[in-house]
């Protein structure tokens, strides 16, 4: 009886090591996300140009004339 209880015991750690190892495993394989190019001038200007455009439109269509 003494003995199975050992073997109990010795099978639970080792699942707890396998366990701990796969959490680790995937844990230091992910890949961190690629980092963004930065925007050119020309990108920044037309989104900027989409923006005013924009807020004009909904001036324009605002219920509360100026």
């Amino acid at each position: 009886m003494n003995t199975m209880k050992m073997i109990g015991f010795v099978v639970r750690r080792m699942g707890m090591a396998c366990l701990l190892l796969v959490g680790i495993f995937l844990v230091s394989c992910s890949s961190a996300p690629e980092p963004q190019p930065e925007p050119s001038k020309n990108e920044i200007r037309k989104d900027a140009d989409r923006f005013f455009e924009k807020i004009e439109k909904e001036e324009k269509q605002s219920q509360y004339p100026e």
